[in-house]
């Protein structure tokens, strides 16, 4: 089973350069856990699936925890986070969007996706 949360929307002050730390940007993150099909499926009981409010809180918690330079930093620390804090999450895609970047060019966003599986033991 796959869970996906599209579009969420943040500010942030992530970037390398300095008028992006000054003045931040708008950022849009999709976000897809795959997941064993839960026993919610049957009894229709949020305690018995993946809550997906968690997931979008662990996206704010990320985000909010240090300012990234990257965005390839930013994404492999989602995807980190979640599969740490979700044991039931097996694999994980995460796509950052940064919206209007600073160029010499107009370009509406610039994206890097991630995705990672669960490392058994």
């Amino acid at each position: 089973m796959f869970i996906r949360l599209n579009g969420i929307s943040l500010f942030a002050h992530h970037g390398a350069y300095e008028q992006e730390i000054k003045n931040g940007n708008n950022f849009e993150i999709d976000l897809e856990v795959e997941v064993p099909d839960t026993l919610g499926s049957e009894t229709d009981e949020l305690h018995d699936a993946l809550d997906y409010t968690k997931l979008f809180q662990s996206v704010l918690h990320v985000s909010e925890s240090r300012r990234y330079n990257l965005l390839e930093a930013f994404v492999s620390d989602i995807c980190t986070y979640i599969l740490s804090s979700f044991p039931d999450v097996g694999s994980i895609g995460v796509k950052v969007r940064k919206l209007d970047p600073p160029m010499s060019g107009r370009v509406k966003s610039v994206e890097v996706e991630l995705r990672k599986k669960r490392e058994h033991a």
